[in-house]
C-alpha cells in the first residue's frame, strides 16, 4: 500500500467526494470555513475543488497594508542625531520612541496577518505562509524592525508555492534573515557561522548530511552579503565586496571561488535537499509518520519539477494518503490553526484579530516571536497540562467573550459569537440542532453517547428526540462544550 498512497484519490460509490472529505482538505489547505463553504467544493467536484484552493491566484486579494512611516522617520531622526553629536538625553528619548514604536508595530503586523487569515478568501496561500514561517524561521527580539517581519511574510506569500530554491536565494538576502541568524556582521576574515549552519541543519539538507568543515566554508562564501540603509529609513540587501571573501573554499566536495549563490547550487545537487522539503510538506498536509518509500517518491517529483513547490502540494492534496485513516482527524491543530478555524467556522469577524493573536499567544504560538530558530513544536507537543486549559479557555472567549488572563482592554471590543444563523429553525429537537452543531464544528468526526446526551442536557433535554428550544444561551452553552472536547484538538 505504501506504493499507491500517493496514488490519486479517485470518488467511488464506497469512498464519495462528500462533505466529510471536503470539510478534511479545506481545514487542511487552509482553516476551515462554514457549511456552505465546504458543501460547494463538494458541488464543485474533487478535482474542481482542489484546483480552486491549489490556483489561489483567482480570487481577489484582500487589500490594506501596514504603515511604517512614523517608524522610518524616527529611524532618519536617529541616524542625524549621531551625526550631530546630540546630548544623550536627547538620544535617549528618541531611542524610547522608537523601542515604543517598534513593540506597537509588531503588534499591528501580527493582528494584521491575523484578520487575513480569517478573512482570506486563498486559504492556501495564508496556509503556506505560516508553513514558511515555521520553517525558516526568524523573529522580534532578534529582529527588532517590525518592518522586516512584515516584508518577510510577504515574501512567503508572494512565493508560497513557488519555487523552493528560488525562496532559498530571497531569504538569503532577506533583511529580517540577515538579521536574525548574523549574517549581516559576517565579514572577510570574521566569518559568523549562523546562517550557513542553519541553512543546511534546519533550511534545506538536515543534520547528517555535511561537515563542520562544510559550515566553515560555506560561511566564507556568504560574507559580505548585509544590509545598507537607503533614504527614508528603509534597508536593502547589498553584496559589500570589500568584505567578501574572495579565496577558494571546498564545499561538498566541491572547490572553487564560491560565493552564496554558488553555496546554494551545490546544496541544491544534493540527494538530500531533493527529499527534505517534500518530508516536511507531507508532515504537515498528511501525517507525521511518513514513509521512506513515500518520500523517495515525492523527491524525484520534487526534483524533475525543479524544485517547484506547487506540484509536491498538489500531489499530497490528490492523494490516496490525505483521505486515508492515518490522514483523517490525526494532526492536534496548533493555536493559530485552532483559533483561525473557529473565526472561519462560526463567523467570527477579523475586526477580533488583536483578541485571537492574544489567544493563540496564550497557548503556545505567539506569530512573529518564535521560541528559537527550529520554530514551535508540532503534533502532541502543542498539548500540555497548561496550554489545554488555556484551549478551553478559548472557548469561553468565543461564547461568552471572557478569557482569563486576557488584557480587559482586548476584551472592550469582543463580543460573543452570534449564534442566531447557526441552527435553522427546521431543528426542533436534540438531536437535530447537536447534529447541526457537529456538522459545523466536527464533520466527519465520532462523537460518542457519552458527550452527545452532554450536549443536549445543555440544550435542556435528555433525550435526541427530545424538543427543545434553540435559545443563544443553550447554542453557546453547547458551543463550548463542543470546542472543550479532544475531537476539537484535532483537524
Amino acid at each position: 500500500m505504501a506504493e499507491a498512497s500517493l496514488r490519486k484519490f479517485r470518488p467511488t460509490a464506497s469512498t464519495p467526494w462528500d462533505y466529510a472529505k471536503a470539510a478534511h482538505l479545506l481545514s487542511r489547505a487552509g482553516f476551515g470555513g462554514p457549511p456552505d463553504e465546504i458543501q460547494r467544493l463538494v458541488s464543485l467536484g474533487f478535482d474542481a475543488a482542489v484546483d480552486e484552493l491549489l490556483n489561489y491566484e483567482r480570487a481577489p486579494d484582500l487589500p490594506g497594508e501596514v504603515d511604517f512611516s512614523e517608524l522610518r522617520q524616527a529611524y532618519v531622526d536617529a541616524f542625524a542625531l549621531r551625526q550631530g553629536g546630540t546630548d544623550e538625553q536627547t538620544r535617549r528619548t528618541l531611542q524610547n520612541k522608537i523601542n515604543r514604536l517598534q513593540r506597537e508595530k509588531l503588534q499591528e503586523v501580527r493582528e494584521w496577518w491575523m484578520a487575513r487569515m480569517v478573512a482570506t478568501k486563498r486559504p492556501l496561500q495564508e496556509k503556506m505562509v505560516l508553513f514558511w514561517h515555521g520553517l525558516l524561521v526568524s523573529g522580534f527580539p532578534d529582529v527588532r524592525s517590525p518592518e522586516f517581519l512584515y516584508l518577510q511574510n510577504h515574501l512567503f506569500r508572494r512565493m508560497g508555492l513557488g519555487n523552493f530554491k528560488q525562496l532559498i536565494l530571497e531569504i538569503s538576502k532577506d533583511p529580517a534573515m540577515l538579521t536574525y541568524l548574523d549574517n549581516n556582521s559576517n565579514r572577510k576574515g570574521r566569518p559568523n557561522e549562523n546562517y550557513a549552519r542553519e541553512l543546511m541543519e534546519l533550511f534545506t539538507m538536515g543534520i547528517g548530511n555535511y561537515t563542520e568543515q562544510d559550515i566553515k566554508e560555506a560561511a566564507r562564501a556568504f560574507t559580505g552579503w548585509m544590509l545598507r540603509p537607503t533614504p527614508g529609513g528603509r534597508f536593502e540587501f547589498y553584496f559589500n565586496p570589500g568584505q567578501h571573501d574572495d579565496g577558494t573554499k571546498t564545499f561538498l566536495g566541491k572547490t572553487g571561488n564560491f560565493d552564496g549563490g554558488d553555496v546554494i547550487n551545490i546544496i541544491f545537487e544534493q540527494p538530500a535537499t531533493a527529499r527534505w522539503l517534500p518530508r516536511k510538506l507531507f508532515e504537515y498536509f498528511v501525517h507525521l509518520r511518513p514513509e521512506e518509500s513515500v518520500l523517495e517518491e515525492l523527491g524525484g517529483l520534487f526534483k524533475r519539477s525543479n524544485f517547484d513547490v506547487r506540484p509536491l502540494v498538489q500531489t499530497l492534496l490528490q492523494s490516496e494518503a490525505f483521505y486515508s485513516e492515518k490522514g483523517l482527524r490525526t494532526q492536534v491543530k496548533g493555536p493559530t490553526q485552532l483559533v483561525v478555524s473557529t473565526a472561519r467556522t462560526l463567523g467570527i469577524p477579523p475586526t477580533m484579530a488583536p483578541a485571537l493573536v492574544l489567544a493563540a499567544d496564550q497557548m503556545g504560538q505567539m506569530l512573529l516571536v518564535p521560541p528559537n530558530v527550529g520554530g514551535w513544536p508540532k503534533g502532541e507537543s502543542w498539548i500540555t497540562t497548561s496550554t489545554i486549559l488555556d484551549r478551553y479557555n478559548f472557548g469561553s472567549l468565543v461564547t461568552s467573550g471572557r478569557m482569563p488572563g486576557l488584557p480587559r482592554r482586548f476584551l472592550q471590543s469582543v463580543r460573543p459569537v452570534e449564534v442566531s444563523g447557526l441552527v435553522p429553525a427546521s431543528a426542533g429537537t436534540a438531536g437535530e440542532v447537536t447534529a447541526t452543531l457537529l456538522r459545523r464544528l466536527l464533520p466527519g468526526a465520532a462523537i460518542e453517547q457519552k458527550r452527545q446526551f452532554a450536549l443536549w442536557r445543555a440544550l435542556g433535554a435528555n433525550r435526541a428526540t427530545d424538543p427543545v428550544k434553540a435559545t443563544p444561551d443553550r447554542v453557546r452553552s453547547a458551543l463550548h462544550l463542543i470546542m472543550s472536547m479532544p475531537e476539537y484538538q484535532l483537524t
